[in-house]
């Protein structure tokens, strides 16, 4: 039997938050839940710009997180559980963008 981590905002925010920064071409990675939604938003449509697949998955776990935000305890993990299934492919779609733009 494997061990499966718990996720929580900080973890998700540790692991997509430079890379959706980047994409959403902010200054900064998001600090908290709310601008990490706020990046989602702005990378979902970026990708969709660069026709890179998996930006409708963006959308969709930006609105799963932003219900996180305002869920009860009891719900929360369900809603961040489910976003970061969406996520798992952040790293390899800003892979796929930097080359895109020539870096």
């Amino acid at each position: 039997m494997t061990a499966t981590a718990t996720i929580t905002v900080d973890s998700l925010i540790q692991r997509h938050a430079a890379d959706l920064a980047y994409v959403a071409e902010q200054d900064a990675p998001a600090a908290d839940l709310g601008e990490l939604v706020h990046h989602l938003t702005y990378a979902a449509e970026n990708f969709d710009l660069a026709r890179i697949n998996g930006h409708e998955d963006l959308e969709t776990a930006a609105t799963l997180l932003a219900e996180a935000g305002q869920a009860e305890d009891a719900t929360r993990e369900t809603f961040l559980l489910r976003a970061a299934v969406l996520l798992k492919e952040v790293r390899d779609m800003t892979d796929e963008y930097r080359t895109m733009v020539g870096e």
